[in-house]
C-alpha cells in the first residue's frame, strides 16, 4: 500500500499537537493549584541589618484591573507616598519614610495576573512580611477573588 508523500509529516504533526495539548493541560492544572496562594519570603543581613520581604500571588483578574486597584489603594493610604509609577510596566514604588516598597503586576494571559510585592528596610525588628501578606489579602478581597497564605 502506497502512502501519500506527506503522511509521515501529518502523523508527526498530530503526535506533537497531542503532546502540546497534554502539556498545556498539565500547566493549567499546576496554575490552578497556585491561583490565590500568597507565597512569601524574607531575608535579612546579620551584619548590616538591611532586610527585604517579598510576597507574590496569582489571581484570575486582568493585569490592568489589578494595577488600577493597586494604584487606587495606595493613593488612599495616607501613611504611604508613591515615589514612582510606570503604567506601561504596571509597576509602582512607594515609601513610608522608613522603608521602601514596590509592586509589579504581570499578565500571565488575558485573565490571569501575577502581583509581586517587595519591601526593603533597615532592620526593622518585626518582619514586614505579615503586613505585606495582610495587604495582599485585602487586595484580593477588593478584587473579589479568594486568596490564602501559602505554606512558609
Amino acid at each position: 500500500m502506497q502512502r501519500p508523500p506527506h503522511f509521515h509529516g501529518l502523523v508527526a504533526g498530530s503526535v506533537l499537537l497531542a503532546l502540546a495539548s497534554v502539556a498545556d493541560a498539565q500547566a493549567l492544572f499546576l496554575a490552578r493549584r497556585a491561583i490565590g496562594r500568597i507565597e512569601q519570603m524574607a531575608q535579612s543581613s546579620p551584619t548590616t541589618g538591611a532586610a527585604y520581604d517579598v510576597a507574590t500571588v496569582i489571581v484570575e483578574v486582568t493585569a490592568d484591573k489589578v494595577f488600577e486597584t493597586v494604584k487606587r489603594l495606595l493613593a488612599q493610604n495616607t501613611q504611604l507616598r508613591v515615589t514612582r509609577s510606570d503604567d506601561a510596566k504596571r509597576s509602582i514604588e512607594f515609601t513610608d519614610g522608613t522603608q521602601i516598597g514596590g509592586i509589579q503586576v504581570n499578565p500571565l494571559n488575558d485573565s490571569l495576573s501575577q502581583m509581586m510585592v517587595s519591601t526593603a528596610h533597615p532592620g526593622i525588628a518585626s518582619s514586614t512580611t505579615s503586613t505585606i501578606v495582610a495587604r495582599t489579602l485585602a487586595m484580593c478581597r477588593e478584587l473579589n477573588v479568594v486568596c490564602e497564605q501559602g505554606q512558609s
